[in-house]
């Protein structure tokens, strides 16, 4: 079962700013995020259940035109349809108040996918008076078109593009979009795996599609289509895959286990030649093709020799 709110929560928490950027360009602009500073999420004890709030991100920041001015900015992920969310935001910003006594400014991230016009406000209403109109900012993901973001090299708007609005027909499109953008991020290895791993969890291509995605990564220019294949990709996945299949029918002929684990010793080997052969192709080094795929390169000159 997917944790929706762990994983939403890793990467709203590692890209906040760039959260802000993507979605909120003009209020990024106005923070001074060199002073961020992430609190505490937990919350006081909700009084009548008893039980404590946690919310996912909250933030103390800066204006840049009042460095006195301090701001806490809560973000909150919503995966599924809830009635009284609007609610629950307003008990977490009296709550976050009541804790810091700082101006708080609420953001809800909705990605469930169906398209709902979800309320950004709960009004509480007594006889004769309204007492209080709560309001809050808001991204529906499921609104916003793909398109408008496969340009962009902002991390969490190319990992989010997989929650938002696509047709079937389109999800090969997005997948490589993302690779595209992937490849110029100028991010560390581990943060570059966090958002691919997110954007993987929410967009998995069938085998059809992803034969579709290579065919499509072939026809990019030279350097990006090596590049995009670095990444992984089901061409490994699928070489795996065979070789447990043939070591599952090995093991059921005699009788043993030890033809799964050759078989998929060898569905990896077959999958690193296929994919040192195409290297060799796009004129990469022995030593460059040797580091990517683990062959020796005296194996990878055999299938040079081979091939020609």
């Amino acid at each position: 079962m997917t944790d929706h709110d762990r994983i939403f929560k890793e990467l709203l928490h590692n890209f906040f700013d760039e959260f802000l950027e993507a979605f909120f360009p003009k209020i990024y602009e106005r923070l001074d995020l060199s002073v961020k500073k992430f609190l505490s999420e937990e919350l006081f004890p909700d009084l009548i259940n008893g039980n404590k709030k946690r919310a996912d991100v909250i933030a103390e920041t800066k204006l840049k035109s009042a460095k006195d001015l301090i701001l806490i900015v809560h973000l909150e992920a919503q995966n599924y349809y809830q009635e009284s969310f609007p609610e629950r935001m307003f008990i977490y910003f009296c709550m976050i108040y009541l804790k810091f006594r700082k101006p708080v400014l609420p953001i809800a991230i909705f990605s469930y996918n169906k398209i709902k016009n979800e309320p950004d406000e709960f009004v509480v209403v007594a006889p004769f008076l309204r007492v209080n109109q709560f309001k809050f900012l808001k991204v529906e993901l499921h609104k916003l078109n793909w398109r408008t973001f496969m340009h962009s090299n902002n991390p969490v708007s190319a990992a989010l593009m997989s929650r938002m609005h696509y047709s079937k027909k389109e999800r090969v499109q997005v997948r490589l979009a993302f690779l595209r953008q992937l490849v110029h991020m100028n991010l560390d290895e581990a943060r570059l795996g966090m958002i691919n791993g997110f954007f993987e969890t929410y967009l998995q291509l069938d085998e059809n599609e992803e034969e579709q995605l290579m065919k499509e990564t072939r026809e990019l220019p030279v350097n990006e289509c090596d590049a995009v294949l670095k990444w992984p990709n089901s061409f490994y996945d699928r070489g795996v895959k065979q070789g447990i299949e043939q070591g599952i029918e090995q093991g059921i002929e005699k009788g043993i286990e030890r033809g799964i684990k050759q078989g998929v010793d060898q569905g990896k080997v077959e999958a690193s030649k296929e994919f040192a052969r195409k290297l060799l192709n796009k004129q990469m080094s022995i030593a460059e093709i040797s580091e990517l795929t683990g062959l020796a390169e005296d194996e990878i000159v055999k299938l040079e020799k081979v091939d020609e």
